[in-house]
């Protein structure tokens, strides 16, 4: 679990911005301990940055124990350290009371056992549901233990479907498609919950969310910020990988898509998400 990180900048207004954003981590200016990891700002927004190898080396520290981090931020006059931490968001394990329990620790355990990371989709698929989990606690540090869970196994459906493969882009009713996710993930979810002690009435919550969570047309308030969380996960965490895999025309499909379900609210946090260069051309048609 990431629990440090060291930050080269001195800028006050940083560090105030970095500490409202992640309250759960330690930020200093000098070194109490060799780093684990280190990033340079630079590097980071050179095009030629291998994201790959980055998240690898962040994965690895985290499978070890807990780990620092040293961002040194070199490229001036915009701090890069929110867009590198949005990255490293997965290892925080944020908490709030709701689910600082010994009980979510046997959840984590038990949605953690379901991934075989040896599969590359799979650790993708794993890392996206830790990160819309800590994304949900960003956007609602009192979110609900329903919400919370809701957000780790949105997308446990993936698991039977697309361990190994993505169909998504060959499926003639995209929509259709994403609606038979959820729905069928609810039940997935809500099973593997209750075997973990899960109460009846929070399970139920949880494949409501689930079930709906591929559409924002609901006033349902805690439905709106498990999109919003899933969509910031996406650009933050995902983009990459999928222009990779899927190519331009099936990404830009995606990332109108995923911006059709985020919130007014959200998106100013698509301000702190770094895109690659092919991937923020894409995003830009989407946007307008």
């Amino acid at each position: 679990m990431l629990d440090q990180v060291v930050i080269t900048s001195h800028d006050r207004l940083v560090m105030r911005e970095l500490a409202a954003q992640f309250p759960s981590l330690c930020f200093t200016i000098g070194m109490a301990r060799e780093p684990d990891v280190v990033v340079h700002a630079r590097e980071w927004r050179d095009g030629a940055f291998d994201v790959y190898a980055f998240d690898y080396t962040l994965d690895s520290a985290d499978a070890r124990s807990d780990f620092s981090l040293h961002v040194v931020d070199d490229d001036p006059p915009r701090s890069a350290a929110i867009e590198i931490l949005n990255r490293c968001q997965r290892a925080i394990r944020r908490r709030n009371r709701c689910s600082q329990t010994s009980r979510f620790d046997a959840v984590l355990a038990a949605h953690r056992a379901l991934h075989d990371l040896d599969k590359p989709l799979v650790r993708a698929d794993y890392n996206h549901a830790l990160d819309t989990w800590q994304w949900t606690l960003r956007l609602a540090p009192d979110a609900s233990l329903a919400l919370q869970l809701a957000a780790l196994f949105h997308d446990i459906e993936r698991l039977q479907s697309e361990a190994d493969e993505r169909i998504e882009h060959r499926v003639v009713d995209y929509q259709a498609f994403k609606d038979r996710h959820a729905a069928n993930g609810a039940g997935i979810a809500a099973g593997a919950l209750r075997r973990c002690g899960i109460d009846d009435v929070t399970c139920d919550r949880v494949a409501f969310l689930i079930a709906h969570h591929e559409r924002r047309a609901t006033g349902d308030a805690d439905l709106l910020l498990l999109n919003d969380a899933d969509a910031l996960s996406f650009f933050s965490l995902n983009s990459t990988g999928f222009a990779d895999y899927y190519g331009r025309e099936h990404t830009q499909r995606k990332l109108a898509y995923t911006l059709s379900r985020l919130g007014a609210g959200a998106r100013r946090h698509l301000d702190s998400i770094r895109l690659r260069d092919d991937v923020q051309e894409l995003f830009a048609s989407c946007a307008g």
